[in-house]
């Protein structure tokens, strides 16, 4: 299995982030919220965003259908994904409140939520 998303990479300068959103689509969606700015792109295959706050890339968000198929294929894209933002090995089990799971990797300052489905994902930078 590969990931067709692009990789975000977090804490980067806004435009660099716009640059690679731009390379999936030129319509960007814009979101102006209470804490900071999202920007997601939307393809037949996913959708995949960023939220900014002060020109630096907080968060990045994936929403990716890919590995439906079994439990097993969804856990292998959660750690494909997991491996973009840090060593799998520095990457430990946070919450589970049935809805939503949490890692945390205190080495990269990153952490992961993703819902029950393990079609969205979310990484934030808290380093």
């Amino acid at each position: 299995m590969q990931i067709k998303t692009p990789h975000i990479p977090l804490n980067i300068p806004l435009e660099d982030a716009l640059d690679i959103l731009k390379g999936v689509s030129e319509t960007i969606l814009k979101e102006v919220e209470e804490d900071a700015t999202f920007y997601k792109v939307s393809v037949s295959d996913y959708e995949c965003g960023f939220y900014e706050k002060e020109n630096v890339v907080i968060a990045t968000w994936y929403n990716d259908p890919e590995g439906r198929d079994s439990q097993d294929e969804l856990n292998l894209k959660v750690s494909l994904y997991l491996n973009r933002y840090g060593e799998l090995d520095d990457w430990e089990d946070g919450i589970n409140n049935g809805w939503i799971q949490f890692f945390n990797n205190n080495k990269t300052g990153v952490g992961l939520s993703y819902g029950l489905h393990k079609d969205v994902l979310r990484f934030n930078y808290f380093g």
